[in-house]
């Protein structure tokens, strides 16, 4: 069994931390394109390259008119190469704000698909693992269509959605990613919420200060004024991450209440 970093498969911070760093190889910002990514370049990822070589590739494309995203996955066995591709469709590169935030959402839901796979190669046996996937590689295995991509954005920008929401869209249930043989007890609900905006990049904004006062309005019963509390930063969040304004409050506010006065620590 491949050893990566403790607690990937259980823990949904350590998943992120392990993980994320290929998002941000990826540079889904950057608007970079057809740049191999290879897994050999996290040192704490080695141990996947015991079994193959693992790459990771965005690349730009015009695609038929309701594709917006396909993810390809191909298994090279004699070279030992597991190639991924993440295609998108060229009118995510239109310079303007709601094409950035679903370019974002895309790649990080075409990115759990990623993540099933590798997910699946340290639960198993090669032999198992080809078993499983032979009619999945080597071909498409996920296709968004432009209905799809709309409802997905559409769900991110809702406020106060609860994860029953997640579970109804056919796009971001788990078992939509899931292969059924990986050794997970992590949603993959979960990772692409956390994926798109995590408690660790929370940190990034929000200082001891602004909890203690967000808790002490809380407690006090001044819901809506803890919430008016966050309102700019959030914004902020939102804006520097190409994030649903939406998605980013009700992310934000469902990490704070999760860990409470050690949300940031």
């Amino acid at each position: 069994m491949i050893t990566l970093r403790p607690g990937y498969s259980t823990d949904l911070e350590s998943a992120v931390a392990c993980f994320r760093p290929i998002l941000q190889r990826l540079k889904i910002r950057q608007g970079v394109t057809g740049l191999p990514v290879f897994l050999s370049l996290f040192p704490h990822l080695w141990g996947l390259n015991e079994n193959c070589i693992w790459i990771i590739t965005i690349l730009k494309a015009k695609m038929p008119e309701d594709c917006r995203a396909k993810f390809i996955s191909q298994y090279h066995k004699e070279a030992k190469i597991m190639e991924c591709y993440i295609i998108l469709s060229d009118i995510f590169y239109v310079d303007a704000k709601v094409p950035n935030e679903i370019r974002k959402a895309v790649v990080v839901h075409e990115f759990c698909h990623f993540l099933a796979i590798i997910y699946a190669s340290v639960s198993t046996s090669e032999e198992i693992l080809q078993k499983k996937l032979k009619e999945r590689l080597s071909k498409v295995i996920d296709e968004l269509t432009n209905d799809q991509v709309i409802k997905l954005y559409q769900l991110l920008n809702k406020f106060r959605q609860q994860n029953d929401d997640f579970s109804i869209f056919d796009q971001t249930r788990d078992d939509h990613f899931r292969l059924n043989c990986e050794n997970l007890d992590l949603s993959y609900t979960d990772l692409f919420k956390n994926f798109l905006l995590s408690r660790q990049m929370i940190k990034e904004y929000f200082f001891p200060d602004d909890i203690k006062n967000f808790f002490k309005l809380l407690s006090d019963g001044d819901t809506q004024e803890a919430l008016d509390l966050y309102l700019d930063k959030i914004k902020i969040v939102a804006n520097e991450k190409w994030l649903p304004e939406n998605f980013a409050k009700n992310q934000s506010i469902d990490i704070l209440l999760k860990y409470g006065p050690n949300a940031i620590k």
